[in-house]
């Protein structure tokens, strides 16, 4: 029967044994810590309690990981619901470490896959409890042995349908700590505001170019094969094709293993990176058929069109984990309205480049505007730039070729880009709580 940790919020002291405990155990096939230990209001702010969450990985019903891992390389326990990864198996993508929203999946940089907690299968099979739990000192440790279905809302833990292995003790005090002096409560907010609006990024955009590359390609490709059937002009196969695998081969330099590229194609059946994967070879496959066998073939021509636009979207479906915005979730760099942009430019369907221009041009523009509402700094010389290539220059450049348009058009998005990914970031358990820290304060701020 599938177990489950349990965390006593009340007996938790942050000493960290349980960090190192986890460590011994498992210090062989560890490079990282699995486990660790957030302290939720560790500056002591006087409206605000005290409390520590032991958190690793929670085994869950419906792992996320396991979902979305392209390469099969986890695997779920049905004695015990534990949720295993086999290195060997893994090609290091890292869209595991996305997808899961309690940063249980780590990294490793000197091995170049994926390690997590393993739940200490082995001491489980013995009868024995958990590592981490044995050698709590407090008791704050403990497994049970059915998992409960009820979770409470808990800064640092979002709430999921992955139905994870872990319940909360809830604070019996919810009352702020005891202090010895007063303290000045704004002079303290504004010292906790400037501690929380540090970034604790985990995806960055020097992490990411090569993929900046690759979907920037790809939109390029489907446009100009798309453009090319609609006008019946000829495409060169040979820097078509070349292109193609080029991206291809640039995105798989990506993976902390780039022979085990092959495996991105074996979870189709859940994985959003295999399907897009799937997708993008079928793409640059029908479009290899097409240019060099049948150039004649105007179904075939449209079948690889359709699929290019459906390998775009299958690109931005696969960031809708690590991104945020509205309205409806999308974004103006997205590369399915990058492609229809671009479409519009070069085939010179000036209703399709207004409405996708248009559209785009509202997305960048709201997008500045919620972050400005954030309290973020929007970088204006930037967004100046990526709008002058963007949407100026092509209507200037048009009539001297549309080519020198669509180059235009390419640079701005290819901007936009650049800070798409500038702007990815997945919510972990110290940014839930930092978030949920400045939502209390702020709703405090209301009320008095």
């Amino acid at each position: 029967m599938a177990r489950g940790f349990v965390v006593d919020l009340n007996r938790c002291t942050g000493c960290q044994a349980c960090v190192v405990a986890c460590w011994m155990e498992n210090r062989e096939r560890q490079s990282l810590n699995w486990r660790k230990v957030h302290a939720y209001n560790a500056f002591r702010h006087p409206r605000l309690p005290v409390f520590h969450l032991s958190l690793a990985c929670h085994h869950c019903e419906r792992p996320a990981c396991l979902a979305q891992c392209p390469a099969k390389a986890y695997a779920k326990d049905p004695a015990t619901g534990a949720v295993i990864i086999d290195p060997d198996r893994c090609m290091g993508c890292r869209y595991c470490t996305w997808a899961c929203p309690h940063d249980a999946p780590k990294f490793s940089d000197s091995r170049r896959t994926i390690e997590k907690c393993t739940f200490c299968l082995e001491r489980l099979k013995d009868g024995l409890e958990p590592a981490c739990v044995a050698r709590c000192p407090v008791e704050a440790l403990s497994i049970e042995a059915e998992r409960s279905d009820v979770t409470i809302p808990m800064p640092g833990f979002p709430e999921t349908d992955l139905k994870p292995g872990i319940r909360f003790v809830p604070l019996r005090r919810q009352e702020p700590p005891e202090l010895t002096a007063p303290v000045p409560v704004s002079a303290v907010t504004r010292f906790l505001y400037q501690v929380l609006d540090v970034p604790d990024r985990k995806i960055t955009l020097r992490g990411e170019w090569t993929l900046v590359i690759f979907t920037t390609v790809l939109s390029i490709l489907v446009a100009w094969f798309a453009a090319a059937g609609m006008s019946g002009s000829s495409v060169n196969p040979w820097v078509f094709l070349a292109s193609g695998v080029g991206a291809m081969a640039l995105s798989a330099w990506h993976l902390g293993q780039p022979l085990r590229a092959w495996r991105a194609l074996l979870n189709l059946r859940s994985s959003r990176l295999s399907r897009e994967i799937a997708l993008v070879m079928a793409f640059l496959g029908l479009a290899a058929i097409q240019l060099f066998c049948l150039p004649t073939s105007r179904m075939l021509a449209l079948a690889a069109t359709v699929m290019g636009f459906a390998c775009l979207f299958s690109v931005d479906r696969i960031y809708w984990v690590a991104f945020r915005t509205g309205p409806w979730n999308l974004h103006s760099a997205h590369v399915f309205l990058n492609g229809l942009y671009l479409l519009g430019w070069l085939s010179s369907l000036w209703w399709l480049a207004g409405i996708a221009g248009v559209f785009k041009l509202l997305l960048y523009l709201h997008r500045k505007r919620s972050f400005m509402g954030y309290g973020l700094k929007p970088r204006w010389a930037l967004s100046a730039i990526r709008l002058l290539l963007g949407f100026v220059a092509p209507a200037l450049l048009e009539p001297l070729g549309p080519s020198l348009a669509a180059c235009s058009v390419v640079a701005g998005d290819l901007l936009d880009r650049c800070e798409f990914y500038a702007e990815l970031d997945i919510i972990t358990p110290p940014q839930h709580m930092r978030l949920g820290m400045k939502e209390r304060l702020n709703r405090d701020a209301e009320v008095t």
